[in-house]
């Protein structure tokens, strides 16, 4: 078992040695709960070998093993998740192989096209590995290590794919499920860095919050041993702080009149603004995640329909959160009707629960998804992809019939991932996908009749009538507004893309005031100096092919 530092040689030796333990142990009279233990074992051992060693058949081995224990197990048994955790990260494993090796100097432009011809070869495995790891971390069975190391897995997947919105809430998640997996912590400094690099966003902040996990990462190195081993633990000792002077988090003083809503946001990490933590500013207005770069010659040019579209977006998502914040706030006092319902409801003796409090979180959920669909229209029309708009659907955009990403939407070597990103998310939503079980309640509570329950529930079913556990109801709306947060991030980011200075060569109007001009009390609330740079009328952005330090900015 003391594998975890040993050679190349030692690891062969140890591969061997378990492979032949587990063929005695399959032919001895041992319980077959005995014998799955042991093959759990005996795979783990395989499988983190043949990964470290890069050993395609050793994986498959151990992935083997992992399979014939779950069979000798039962859904009720913390086991059984540790098998499906291992057969899982030995498909990882297996696709991360064809991974582009990252060398010294090597450039976003260098790599990017590499990983993402990786991820598309693999994508069946990896949708069905996404998924797994997903269940895993829900299961409530399962122990807490294991789901914690499937949702830091689970991320560390989403992070190549430049899912890097989805990656930061499950490595929160992994912490959350075990406080001590210091593995969590460095993949998440490591993301953050990576968010620096591309210079969008609060680059001020971020590097503070960077510096908090690599501290955090530091501090939990005897953590870090027990989820990997001491290479892991060494990369994360090298991390440098970048001693930023930006907050950790803005918008949350607890004499804000909204204060508990502002927290429940920060909490969820819910806030559309360009901030990680917190709610990315002090002002009245702080959803302010938006297009930094437009570059044009003509005021048309400069305030093209997207802007608009943005705006329909984000208010949609806003009523969207707003409805559950409401709903989880009365449920969380109590279950009774609420003085505000006007309803009188006949009691069906069934233990369901009827009122507006039930209808606004359907409502909520239902509301978040839609926003998916006019998510792809958007980019169908900024982006000329030529689609008839009433046929646009966020499931079927991002991707031609072939799997390859669409032709519009690429800009080119190191600005694709963004395109990556969304067409993994799209098949996310499908029947196999991790998020099916939302998309299926959406669909439901669309077309049919779906309401909350307490006890005797259905799950999300065809039939006329499905009814919900109520804490899934909730956890479900919530992961709709994570989901659909994180597609409206990577549309900005694939509009960055496409808007570089060296793209676009001449003189330029100045970069419109984004200020709305109805809102009566912009100019007590919004800081007209965003302490950005400006030049030729647009916010510099810095291409993030390019691996070198960027200026680290606190905005507002």
């Amino acid at each position: 078992m003391a594998l975890g530092d040993a050679t190349g040689d030692a690891r062969r030796a140890g591969v061997a040695r378990a492979v032949d333990i587990a063929g005695a142990v399959i032919a001895s009279s041992h319980p077959e709960g005995a014998k799955a233990a042991l093959l759990f074992s005996a795979s783990s051992i395989v499988i983190n070998s043949g990964a470290h060693l890069n050993d395609a058949e050793s994986v498959k081995s151990g992935k083997l093993l992992a399979e014939k224990a779950l069979a000798m197990t039962a859904e009720d048994q913390p086991l059984h998740h540790q098998c499906r955790y291992n057969i899982a990260n030995a498909t990882s494993a297996l696709c991360d192989q064809d991974l582009p090796k990252i060398e010294s100097g090597a450039t976003r432009i260098d790599l990017e096209p590499d990983l993402i011809a990786s991820r598309l070869k693999n994508q069946a495995d990896l949708k069905a590995v996404r998924r797994e790891f997903f269940q895993i971390g829900l299961a409530s069975v399962a122990d807490g290590q294991t789901r914690s190391a499937a949702y830091c897995n689970l991320g560390n997947v989403l992070d190549h794919a430049g899912r890097w919105a989805e990656a930061y809430d499950f490595y929160l998640r992994a912490l959350e499920a075990d406080p001590r997996n210091g593995n969590a912590a460095g993949n998440l400094a490591q993301l953050l860095r990576t968010r620096i690099d591309t210079g969008i966003g609060q680059t001020g902040h971020i590097a503070a919050v960077y510096d908090k996990y690599v501290a955090l990462a530091q501090d939990l190195r005897d953590g870090t041993l027990e989820f990997a081993d001491t290479e892991v633990a060494e990369r994360w000792d090298l991390l440098t702080p970048t001693e930023s002077q930006g907050h950790l988090a803005h918008g949350l003083d607890p004499e804000a009149e909204d204060y508990e809503y502002r927290q429940w946001v920060a909490d969820l990490r819910l806030a559309l603004s360009p901030a990680v933590e917190g709610l990315g500013t002090d002002e009245l207005r702080w959803d302010s995640a938006t297009i930094e770069v437009l570059y044009g010659e003509t005021l048309d040019e400069m305030s093209p329909p997207i802007l608009g579209a943005m705006n329909v977006l984000k208010s949609d998502f806003l009523v969207s959160r707003r409805l559950a914040f409401d709903a989880i706030s009365h449920l969380t006092d109590d279950l009774a009707q609420t003085a505000d319902d006007s309803g009188f409801y006949v009691e069906t003796l069934d233990y369901s629960l009827y009122g507006i409090q039930y209808s606004k979180l359907l409502l909520a959920q239902r509301s978040a998804l839609d926003v998916l669909d006019k998510t792809a229209v958007v980019a169908n029309e900024h982006l000329k992809a030529g689609d008839v708009p009433s046929k646009v659907s966020f499931r079927s955009f991002w991707t031609e019939r072939t799997g390859e990403l669409r032709e519009p939407l690429v800009k080119g070597a190191g600005r694709s991932l963004p395109n990556l990103a969304l067409a993994e998310l799209a098949d996310d939503m499908a029947k196999d996908g991790m998020y099916a079980t939302s998309q299926a309640l959406r669909n439901a509570g669309t077309h049919r009749i779906v309401h909350a329950a307490l006890l005797a529930t259905t799950g999300v079913t065809q039939d006329s009538r499905s009814k919900i556990d109520l804490m899934e109801l909730v956890e479900s709306t919530i992961l709709a507004l994570q989901v659909t947060r994180s597609a409206y991030l990577y549309l900005i980011d694939l509009i960055a893309m496409w808007n570089h200075p060296e793209d676009h060569q001449g003189n330029y109007l100045r970069f419109p005031d984004v200020r709305y001009f109805n809102d009566p009390i912009a100019d007590q609330h919004i800081n007209q100096d965003d302490g950005r740079e400006r030049q030729n009328g647009s916010v510099l952005s810095r291409p993030p092919g390019q691996i070198r330090p960027v200026e680290l900015r606190e905005e507002t």
